[in-house]
């Protein structure tokens, strides 16, 4: 009997022993809570490219609207890239530009029926047949660097920029100026705005497409971000004040002006006035006569050894844009040129000027197949 309860006495201790022993192994971890991932931040895109005046183009606002661009959330590299080609598409078709060089067959059959001059003086004031103005003022978003001021530019029939600097005959958009390299290559900083210049309105379907692209791009890619500075579109002869006072701006100077390499300095130049940066005046023949035609930061810098954006340039490292855009943002990239060629623009490296020099910042409607 006694030898009965040992034995269950025993058996009862080596079961509590057990159950002591077994909550005291180590117990397998508690797997963290599923968090689902939070849903993308919306994407924020500027204002719509839209006409200063849309009340005096109803139809053609209208087509802006309809051409801009998408900014859903996460757009892929292709995603993006094919609603640019659609609104492309959409934009020719409702401006019936099979072929983009009509812009200008129609500009000057136009000027021809009203006995007129070419100039864009004369042709903005001009109207399609359905009542359209064949001059507008477009509105379009830009990535401009933290620090950049606006300048407003003026324009005339006159024989020279000088002239218009001095008088300044009229308002015809603005442009900004950013003085320090650094602060223009500073992308992080960059800051929306917007850009107002003058174009034909069988053009501003397009550049606005062109634009607004590039701006997309810079939404979704903070290192894709193309200061844009200047834009022209049409305008006979332009410039900014002349009674800015001085002002100096920080360029790009290279050693020679043929060769490839990259290696350049900075140095700062001092200008009389602003009007001095930002002036130009074209020849009768020239599409932005008749606002077939886009400069893209475009501006005269005398004092450096082709260096940054040269208008005209026959310098091979003219051909390396990226590695240029690298060194100062203000030289468009690659994928720039690629997406003005997709809407139809000729491209710079299109054509060939005098000595092989290339018009860098220009893109138009072309004239001839």
């Amino acid at each position: 009997m006694k030898s009965s309860q040992s034995f269950f006495s025993w058996f009862v201790i080596l079961i509590i022993l057990s159950l002591s022993l077994w909550g005291c192994r180590a117990k397998p971890p508690i797997p963290p809570p599923v968090v689902e991932a939070p849903p993308p931040e919306p994407v924020k895109p500027a204002l719509a490219p839209r006409l200063a005046n849309p009340g005096a183009a109803p139809a053609l606002a209208d087509l802006l609207k309809q051409v801009s661009l998408r900014y859903d959330p996460n757009m892929t590299q292709g995603e993006r890239d094919r609603d640019f080609a659609d609104k492309i598409v959409l934009a020719r078709r409702a401006l019936k530009l099979e072929r983009i060089k009509a812009m200008r067959e129609r500009s000057l059959d136009l000027i021809e029926a009203n006995c007129g001059e070419i100039s864009w003086e004369y042709f903005r004031c001009l109207k399609w047949p359905d009542g359209t103005p064949a001059g507008v003022t477009l509105i379009v978003p830009v990535w401009v660097p933290g620090k950049a001021k606006q300048v407003v530019t003026y324009t005339g029939f006159a024989e020279t920029w000088e002239e218009v600097a001095e008088t300044k005959p009229r308002q015809s958009g603005l442009v900004y100026f950013s003085e320090d390299l650094a602060d223009i290559n500073a992308k992080n900083r960059y800051r929306a705005a917007d850009m107002k210049f003058e174009i034909n309105s069988l053009n501003a379907p397009l550049a606005a497409l062109l634009l607004e692209y590039i701006y997309r791009e810079g939404v979704y890619d903070q290192g894709k971000r193309v200061p844009l500075l200047v834009v022209r579109g049409g305008e006979d002869t332009y410039a900014a004040s002349a009674n800015s006072g001085p002002v100096s701006v920080e360029g790009l100077t290279f050693a020679d002006e043929h060769a490839g390499d990259l290696d350049a300095k900075t140095i700062r130049l001092t200008y009389s006035s602003m009007a001095e940066i930002h002036h130009g005046r074209h020849v009768k023949a020239s599409n932005h006569r008749l606002g077939c035609a886009m400069d893209i930061n475009d501006f005269n810098f005398k004092g450096l050894v082709d260096g940054m954006p040269n208008p005209v340039s026959s310098s091979l490292r003219q051909h390396n844009r990226d590695g240029l855009h690298k060194l100062d943002a203000r030289n468009l990239p690659g994928w720039v040129f690629q997406a003005a060629k997709e809407v139809g623009y000729r491209i710079p490296q299109d054509w060939t000027y005098v000595r092989n020099s290339k018009d860098w910042p220009h893109f138009d409607c072309g004239t001839k197949d």
